[in-house]
């Protein structure tokens, strides 16, 4: 079940992190892996360590918001892998942090939205046109977030703007592109421990990430890529158009207003408050989601 073998598969920001568990997994079943990172040196070292155990990988230094830089790793792709593009892992992303609005300026808004969700259009564009749709075949799976669906206070209104973006764009390219074989659908992580991530919670912040996550643990770059796998194989091939969540099911948690802005560093005034009524912060509703990934240091 679920036989990729012999398939080459593209993973952007398949350097660390969430990437780099996707790229080795793709590896690991067999598939010839191509990964796409800004840092040249984190690019050779999972390649390096995929070599090492018996897997076949290239690696190209690239920013996926560059479309020279694209253009350049699809064709050492092609001609690494015989001509062959089957799979696209659109993972490479990242935020600008969160902030309240009147704390954040334009090019931390564009920054984000460009890594995050001009990156996937780019790299479609130059992978669609003139591979896939002429082999009559292919896999899209982008990298989403459960914070698409929902806010945070960690990585930003843009972060969560540029998710649900992608969750637009996953539907009408999935309706353009199935009459000629090609699916494309949508992981969407929950909190996942890397260990980016694990630099930068705190104990506690991580004891209450796991309050949130019902199946008693977070979720690991390993549980993402299970769920590429099964929307790149041949069994999946019916599904369409889908953005799966892979969060132990925290998407069903929430925040209150006063709990927002108490974890954005600027509780609510005494007068604002009171003007709605509204009860004081309680302890302990924290509430949420993830930082994906990947290769995005903005």
């Amino acid at each position: 079940m679920f036989d990729v073998a012999g398939k080459v598969v593209v993973v952007t920001g398949g350097n660390k992190g969430i990437g780099e568990g996707i790229a080795k997994g793709f590896a690991k079943v067999g598939c010839k892996v191509s990964i796409w990172g800004r840092k040249e040196a984190d690019n050779q070292r999972v390649r390096d360590e995929i070599l090492a155990v018996g897997g076949e990988c290239v690696a190209f230094q690239c920013d996926v918001t560059q479309e020279d830089q694209i253009n350049a790793a699809v064709q050492g792709t092609l001609d690494a892998f015989n001509g062959r593009i089957d799979i696209l892992v659109n993972n490479a992303g990242g935020t600008t942090g969160g902030r309240l609005i009147w704390n954040m300026s334009p090019d931390q808004w564009k920054k984000t939205l460009d890594v995050d969700m001009t990156g996937p259009f780019l790299c479609a564009i130059a992978l669609v046109a003139p591979i896939m749709r002429d082999q009559r075949y292919g896999r899209i799976v982008n990298i989403g977030s459960i914070v698409g669906k929902r806010i945070t206070h960690l990585s930003g209104m843009q972060y969560s703007a540029a998710k649900a973006g992608v969750l637009g764009f996953n539907r009408h390219l999935a309706i353009e592109l199935a009459p000629y074989g090609i699916t494309v659908n949508c992981v969407c992580p929950g909190n996942v421990e890397t260990p980016e991530t694990s630099k930068i919670w705190l104990e506690q912040e991580r004891k209450d990430r796991y309050k949130l996550v019902h199946v008693g643990r977070l979720a690991l770059p390993e549980d993402i890529f299970n769920a590429c796998l099964f929307f790149a194989s041949d069994e999946a091939s019916i599904i369409n158009a889908q953005a799966l969540d892979v969060d132990g099911g925290s998407l069903i948690s929430w925040y209150d207003g006063p709990t927002y802005h108490k974890l954005m560093g600027e509780p609510l005034p005494e007068d604002v408050l009171h003007m709605h009524d509204i009860p004081d912060a309680k302890d302990g509703l924290v509430y949420e989601e993830t930082v994906t990934n990947s290769d995005g240091n903005l």
